[in-house]
This record gives C-alpha cells, structure tokens and sequence, in this order.
C-alpha cells in the first residue's frame, strides 16, 4: 500500500531532517520489506541513535505516508507492517547525502 500521496512535494522533502529519525529509518531502509524492530536493529548496529518504539513507528509512517517508504500488511494479522525503500525514498536519501 502506497503512502496517502503518490508525487512525494518539496514540503515533504523538507519535513525529513538530515540526522532526524525519519532520517536515519530512511538510510536503513532497503529494496526488501522489513519490521520496524529489523530496522531499529540496523540502524543501532550502524551507530544511529535512536528513540523509543513509538518515536520509530511515527517516523515510519511520515515516511510512508509522503511515498519514500511502502508499506506492507501483514498476512495474518494487520499490526504486522513492513516497510521498504520508494524510488522515491532513493532519491530524498541521495539528495539529503550530497
């Protein structure tokens, strides 16, 4: 399922930070769907500091909701989300490292 805006705007752009949290979830992120403790993982393996469980899911769904990451439901039960990396996504995370 795709974010609620499918052509992600520069006030979207803006709204993920370099070094926020939204951020660091984005670096992480990758072409396969993962959970978001999967993605805590990497990130605190990578040296990022993070926050709490709430404050990486909210992070997540900023990101999905504005079309850098996709979400996927889970098969058996729909609190189990995936997320993965938009073309999107690539690009906001190409320009926040140049």
């Amino acid at each position: 399922m795709r974010g609620k805006f499918q052509e992600p705007g520069e006030r979207a752009r803006r709204s993920v930070l370099p070094g926020s949290i939204a951020h660091q979830m984005l670096a992480v992120a990758s072409a396969t769907p993962q959970h978001w403790f999967e993605l805590e993982e990497l990130a605190t393996r990578r040296g990022m500091r993070l926050y709490d469980k709430s404050s990486i899911i909210m992070a997540l769904k900023l990101l999905a909701n504005h079309g850098f990451l996709e979400r996927h439901q889970g098969q058996q039960d729909g609190n189990d989300q995936r997320y993965n990396l938009t073309p999107e996504g690539e690009g906001l995370l190409d320009e926040l490292h140049s």
